[in-house]
């Protein structure tokens, strides 16, 4: 029997937390009202993903075209042969040497992640998670990805979309160069970044960054960037936002060069607290029934999802929401400029659902201001800290 539910009764990071726990095989189906993303597991770790609003295929081919590995007319020969042969796009152009394995696993992965991180911005949906035997993906091409490093990562995304929106608000817009290209050159190694000349007047950026800044012309969209660079849209917008701060590019307004995808979730302000709550209520879902130690999906008749013991999975899913609030007290400071005084207030500016403030035995988090930072841990029945999750930061010192 499958299992299913909605994303906002079983967020999507305890969903990929089970799958890899149980390292299960089979094939997760992600629905919201515009899309449908199926995402792929071998063993609990991610193997493949396709979306409706743009097949892979298409998706991978249009890139390798945009940045020059690949014709439009080889393309097109590609995909006939495909059609006639049934064989993966990625196959047919690597045997017929139209491109190199290595720019296959390269877009690949790029095209497999941004599949599967886009998800983590949704606000709502329905899953369906169907076991299955063996899966089909290409062993050859791909390195699966473990569920741990999507979680983090996607997790990730979710707090620092916000800030970057501050100053990219949408991927149709139009980015310009403030100084000279002949003045940019790539950074050796561990050297720090600078936005000044150095003495031999020059600006030195790493090489992601110096790839990224060369492509920003006055006419190509953010979504322009994205597709002519390859790289995924996260690390683009991270780094253009960052070349923003510098003084380096600027905007210019909104072009028409980018054609939103179908379902693209909005990522604007009004957004934020919907990426806030992505990681769900996972106290109704899984205490609903747990004291039996049924499935945290509750599916009757089902034998249990999770083969740990119940403390083992719930104590799991306290670290999860320890390091969640972490994530979002840090985003907190970047916003505002200053140190939530209480967990309540990081709920409050929408970055945390508030049902995370308690353990999953509803204990509440501890949380304290220190001289130049705070601390985060849990507590036991006794209300004592446990040292085993204490969280100590200090806020980075501005610069003068």
């Amino acid at each position: 029997m499958a299992l299913e539910g909605t994303i906002r009764d079983f967020g999507l990071p305890d969903i990929f937390q089970l799958i890899g726990l149980q390292r299960k095989t089979g094939i997760l189906t992600l629905r919201n009202e515009k899309e449908t993303v199926t995402v792929t597991f071998e063993n609990g770790m991610v193997v493949m993903a396709d979306s409706s609003a743009k097949r892979l295929e298409d998706r991978l081919g249009g890139v390798l075209v945009k940045q020059g590995r690949l014709g439009k007319e080889r393309l097109e020969e590609a995909l006939q042969t495909q059609k006639a042969t049934l064989q993966r796009l990625g196959h047919v152009l690597t045997t017929q040497n139209y491109i190199t394995d290595a720019d296959l696993r390269e877009a690949l992965l790029v095209q497999v992640s941004q599949i599967v991180f886009k998800v983590f911005r949704w606000r709502d949906g329905d899953y369906h998670f169907a076991p299955t035997d063996a899966v089909e993906y290409d062993h050859e091409h791909f390195s699966p990805l473990s569920t741990d490093f999507i979680i983090m990562e996607g997790i990730r995304m979710v707090d620092e979309w916000p800030i970057i929106e501050k100053k990219i608000p949408s991927l149709d817009i139009v980015l310009r160069p403030v100084v000279d290209t002949s003045l940019i050159e790539v950074k050796a190694e561990g050297e720090e970044e600078s936005s000044r000349a150095t003495p031999s007047n020059k600006i030195r950026l790493s090489p992601q960054e110096e790839l990224i800044f060369r492509r920003v012309d006055g006419t190509r969209t953010v979504q322009g960037i994205i597709d002519i660079t390859g790289l995924p849209e996260f690390d683009t917008c991270r780094t253009l936002f960052d070349l923003l701060n510098r003084n380096l590019i600027t905007t210019v307004g909104r072009g028409a060069q980018a054609v939103p995808e179908a379902g693209r979730v909005s990522t604007g302000p009004s957004a934020v607290a919907g990426y806030a709550i992505v990681a769900g209520l996972f106290v109704l879902a899984l205490l609903g029934g747990a004291y039996r130690f049924r499935s945290p999906f509750a599916v009757t008749g089902l034998r249990p999802f999770v083969s740990q013991s119940r403390d083992q999975v719930l104590d799991g899913v306290l670290r999860t929401r320890l390091h969640r609030l972490d994530a979002a007290v840090q985003a907190y400071h970047l916003l505002l400029g200053t140190a939530p005084r209480t967990l309540e207030d990081v709920a409050l500016a929408g970055l945390v659902d508030r049902s995370y403030l308690k353990d999953p035995w509803a204990r509440p988090f501890h949380y304290a201001l220190t001289h130049d930072g705070y601390l985060l841990s849990a507590v036991d029945d006794k209300g004592k800290n446990l040292p085993s999750t204490l969280i100590e930061r200090g806020f980075p010192t501005e610069r003068p």
